[in-house]
């Protein structure tokens, strides 16, 4: 029996409210997750144990973050973000301290959450986030990261990247630079504080990560970070099964209107069962098994324990550009199936996507920090390349074409993601498995094709069928609606961004530098 649905289980749940002070309403609040019996067990006697020394704790839930979130992220800060849509991101809400700004700015910048709870929060410097709970069942990835949200100031406008995207993409500066619309006073940093935890840290860690039993502490304070854990020490937790992600000295602390606010996110993507309505991970998707509590010891005369600014871990990679000359010879096979002439290598229709996290754009949390950057949720656990704006109202077809990472060994899953560029929205994924042999048909004067792919974008797939053998994604005018004023800035396009998470073997995504970025070949 699945602990999710089990009659325990929701025994569980009715005799969860048993704590001093709490409520129907907390309740009401706790049975948004399905939390079995032993992570409730646990979560009771760490807030008991932690209590006992003094410490304050207040408990909030976990939520999807889902493609109808992305509208009131809109509406509050003209941004998606650029949210995977095959993954939907899971966030949790917090009750805020008593003493803690709320800014109306942000309320709904992750979507709707509960009444007396945020999506976002600001962080005490004696603070601690405790999440504990089972992980999801087996998948090609799983990751927690903490980000810098918002920030007091402003951009630097004298900054390399930003003179790049002004003089060459001028209508995307906004999506890199911008202010909070509500709040001027503040700008978008959406920031990673440094190394993500993901499945294979707690597997080099703990021997064991899917289905396991796992807690997390972030935390500002080496203090905080000891207290914590020596409570779950005592109540059984072995050591091994505990992972703290340190947010470092170079935060602006404190529960003030001029602090940093921060935001704290999860991954899960390609899950082993596919995912469909009553996998074992669909279900762990809509019931998320786990409980955070927030934690803060009340002693302001206490020293804190600040920890350093961030060392990101080096990364490494299988050396893909030696497959340009094959790419450029998918290219023109491309090319002359559509009756289109190269010269050479050259093509006239060819635009290569941009190395995200490579200069000029250097779209890595540490340093989209330093220049006010919005960083868009950025981790080191993947590669970021996105295509050219692409237009769609003229009958256009793209190929897209690359090198696929988890055929070269630079990653354990690929994704190409499908955008609008108004909502920098994420509407639809095409997934290495997808791409897997999509170059095959070209084998013949197209050398290594088993490691490239080519898929096709427009608005009918269905007309070109022959042309694309099926790997063709029609993006039709309910995601991009028609542009009234074609070429117009203000319109809505398409842009296709590219993923490559986790290089087997190692804990992070392929070095970018020794990575192939794909292109986009227009053929009609």
């Amino acid at each position: 029996m699945n602990y999710l649905t089990s009659p325990i289980a929701l025994i569980a749940l009715a005799c969860a409210c048993i704590l001093p002070g709490c409520s129907s309403d907390d309740n009401a609040i706790q049975s948004r997750n399905v939390v079995p019996p032993s992570v409730e067990k646990t979560a009771q006697a760490l807030t008991r144990e932690l209590t006992l020394q003094g410490m304050q704790v207040s408990r909030g839930y976990f939520r999807l973050y889902t493609q109808e979130d992305c509208q009131y992220s809109y509406d509050s800060m003209k941004n998606c973000y650029g949210n995977n849509p095959a993954a939907p991101y899971i966030g949790f809400a917090l009750p805020p301290w008593p003493d803690e700004f709320l800014d109306p700015a942000t309320t709904t910048a992750l979507g709707l959450v509960d009444p007396g709870y945020r999506g976002t929060f600001r962080l005490d410097p004696r603070e601690a986030l405790v999440i504990l709970g089972v992980m999801p069942p087996p998948a090609a990835y799983f990751g927690l990261q903490t980000y810098l949200f918002t920030r007091e100031g402003t951009y630097d406008k004298n900054s390399t990247t930003y003179q790049y995207i002004a003089s060459n993409y001028p209508s995307t500066l906004s999506t890199y630079f911008a202010e909070v619309p509500g709040n001027l006073k503040r700008i978008q940093v959406y920031s990673s504080l440094g190394n993500s935890n993901n499945n294979v840290v707690f597997e080099r860690q703990s021997g064991g990560s899917f289905g396991q039993e796992r807690y997390f502490i972030v935390t500002p304070d080496k203090t905080m970070d000891g207290t914590v854990r020596n409570a779950l020490q005592k109540v059984s937790i072995s050591a091994a099964a505990i992972v703290t992600e340190p947010v470092p000295m170079t935060t602006r602390l404190g529960l003030w209107e001029s602090a940093d606010e921060f935001v704290s996110v999860m991954r899960y993507a390609m899950p082993a069962d596919g995912g469909g309505a009553g996998t074992a991970s669909d279900t762990w998707r809509n019931q998320l098994p786990m409980v955070v509590l927030r934690v803060r010891d009340p002693r302001q005369d206490r020293a804190t324990q600040p920890y350093p600014p961030p060392v990101l871990d080096t990364r490494s990679a299988v050396d893909e550009r030696t497959y340009a000359a094959n790419l450029a010879q998918l290219v023109a096979a491309v090319n002359a199936r559509w009756g289109i002439a190269c010269k050479g290598d050259v093509c006239p229709n060819v635009s290569t996507f941009e190395d995200l996290q490579s200069s000029p754009y250097s779209l890595v949390g540490p340093i989209c920090t330093s220049i006010g950057m919005n960083c868009l949720g950025d981790t080191q656990d993947t590669t970021y390349d996105a295509s050219p704006v692409m237009p769609l109202s003229k009958g256009e077809v793209y190929a897209v074409a690359g090198v696929l990472a988890t055929e070269t060994g630079n990653a354990t899953y690929v994704g190409l993601s499908v955008n609008d560029t108004v909502m920098k929205k994420g509407l639809a994924n095409i997934d290495s498995g997808q791409l897997k042999n999509t170059a095959q048909a070209y084998a013949a004067s197209v050398g290594s094709a088993d490691k490239l792919y080519v898929y096709y974008f427009t608005r009918d797939c269905s007309t070109i069928a022959a042309m694309t053998g099926g790997n063709c994604f029609s993006v039709d005018t309910t995601m991009i609606p028609e542009c009234p004023v074609y070429g117009s800035p203000s319109c809505d396009y398409l842009k296709i961004g590219q993923r490559r998470y986790i290089k087997p073997g190692t804990t992070r995504g392929p070095d970018p530098q020794k990575t192939l970025s794909p292109v986009t070949v227009r053929v009609r």
